[in-house]
């Protein structure tokens, strides 16, 4: 950036706008701890210039002079996913979105609410149950994720099994775009609500939405224990194609559990196995329905036990704590994979497989998200510290996904890490139409460039797959060489 115009924006925004280096050496990393020697030599993640914009007028003039100068301006907020979607590469504005925050509206006849983007989804959750609402569906990230950010994410979560994603519920939104200037997007517009779903800050900063809301219902949460994957398999699709949907529906596989037994996460009365926890919500008959439909399913397979209802209970209390079992290792590290549900049993099989062929215990947990699709999130210890063995570490995450594909999955999310995968995404014409609308929105490329529509030069997958595969291999050699 030249000199003038980081002076001029720092001129107009004040203590809003930061060009110190310790202050923009914060937003260089999201999630994941990946070593500088990976990246520095690739990518400029230091932003030339942090800037907090207090409303959708400021982000729009921030946009325009970013536009007119061809400043790179990437789009930040709770930046809780590990694959650098928030993070610039191309140095340039980091424009953090968290002073949007706030409920604009509530509309109870339309039952929907109006909310700034900036706002995380366990401030609006509070908003809404002093009224006596809730959300239809939320991240499991809640605590930190965004409204706007999970919209620009994929958007499945808790909740999406029964009520759809969140482009389901959205309404209308308002969005300012690459040129500065600010256009309000429905399902019906032109360019329409769903080109910016998913799209992670591509085509423009989304200021805010108005999405659907629910009247807050009572919960029942039931805990069912399996001794096999494929029981628990089967268990999980007897439950899913019941007359009753689950609000929530989250797996645990064997070597998770056993992770959660090693840090005392659950009572050793559990014992080993898989863990299925299913949440409903909805009228008393509703649940009076639901738990008739659990028992039944538990009485025709014997060998499944019902866990007592206080550790259902704790087990909801815990959703947002996937990441606990961190705790075990300095760092983890790992692959989201959306996953055809018919595909669990195999896909698990294999990352069983994988752990004794390389010596590491690899341990996945899943959430249905549609009647057809999981996410699964395979996780192993790692030591960041250590960064040569940690580095050889991240070829591992490829071969959790490349598990996944052999059984018609891809990764969840793209940023900058998954865009090696972007072919396993998209298709030729998906891509090709995802790339005429960044033409035709952001033409000069100046938002969260780098991201979503093609791979880095050194990312092509033929030369990532090789380096991955022999990173691989040398954790494979090492964990061999430390067993003999």
């Amino acid at each position: 950036m030249k000199p003038e115009i980081v002076e001029e924006i720092k001129h107009k925004y004040g203590d809003r706008a930061n060009d110190s280096p310790f202050e923009r050496n914060l937003y260089t990393r999201d999630l994941a701890p990946v070593p500088a020697l990976m990246v520095d030599p690739l990518f400029k993640t230091m932003p030339d210039l942090v800037v907090r914009p207090a409303n959708e007028e400021e982000v729009a003039e921030i946009l325009r002079i970013a536009w007119k100068e061809n400043i790179p301006v990437t789009p930040r907020a709770g930046a809780s996913t590990t694959y650098f979607d928030s993070i610039p590469v191309k140095g340039g504005i980091v424009m953090d979105l968290n002073l949007l925050r706030g409920v604009v509206g509530l509309n109870e006849e339309r039952m929907t609410v109006t909310v700034q983007a900036g706002t995380t989804w366990s401030e609006l959750d509070d908003y809404l149950k002093r009224r006596g609402l809730t959300e239809k569906s939320y991240p499991s990230s809640a605590p930190v994720a965004t409204i706007g950010g999970w919209f620009c994410m994929m958007g499945y979560g808790i909740g999406s099994l029964k009520y759809g994603s969140l482009l389901s519920q959205v309404k209308s939104a308002q969005v300012v775009l690459a040129t500065g200037d600010t256009i309000a997007v429905t399902p019906d517009t032109d360019p329409p609500l769903s080109w910016f779903a998913g799209s992670e800050g591509t085509l423009g900063i989304v200021t805010w939405l108005e999405l659907e809301v629910r009247k807050l219902n009572p919960m029942k949460h039931f805990l069912l224990k399996m001794d096999s994957v494929p029981e628990m398999a089967q268990v999980l699709k007897e439950v899913k194609d019941a007359p009753v949907i689950p609000y929530n529906l989250h797996f645990t596989d064997p070597a998770c559990v056993q992770g959660m037994h090693a840090l005392g996460l659950i009572p050793d009365e559990v014992g080993e196995g898989c863990l299925l926890q299913v949440d409903y919500e909805g009228a008393e008959q509703e649940l009076d329905q639901a738990e008739d439909i659990i028992r039944r399913i538990v009485d025709q397979h014997p060998k499944v036990k019902m866990m007592p209802g206080e550790m259902a209970d704790l087990e909801w209390e815990e959703r947002f704590k996937a990441l606990r079992l961190k705790r075990g290792g300095p760092s983890v590290l790992g692959g989201e994979v959306w996953l055809p549900i018919k595909e669990v049993s195999g896909y698990l099989a294999d990352i069983a497989a994988m752990s004794s062929k390389y010596g590491i215990r690899f341990m996945s947990y899943g959430h249905v998200v549609t009647p057809e699709y999981v996410t699964v999130m395979t996780m192993f210890y790692a030591n960041e510290v250590n960064t040569i063995n940690y580095m050889f570490s991240l070829g591992l995450t490829k071969k959790i996904q490349d598990v996944g594909f052999r059984y018609g999955g891809h990764p969840y999310g793209i940023g900058l890490w998954n865009s090696p995968y972007i072919t396993r995404i998209y298709s030729r014409k998906e891509l090709a139409e995802l790339r005429e609308r960044k033409k035709r929105l952001d033409p000069r490329g100046i938002l969260n460039p780098g991201k979503v529509y093609r791979y880095p030069l050194l990312f092509h997958p033929f030369t990532f797959g090789i380096g991955a595969n022999v990173m691989a291999g040398l954790i494979r050699a090492a964990g061999r060489g430390g067993r003999r």
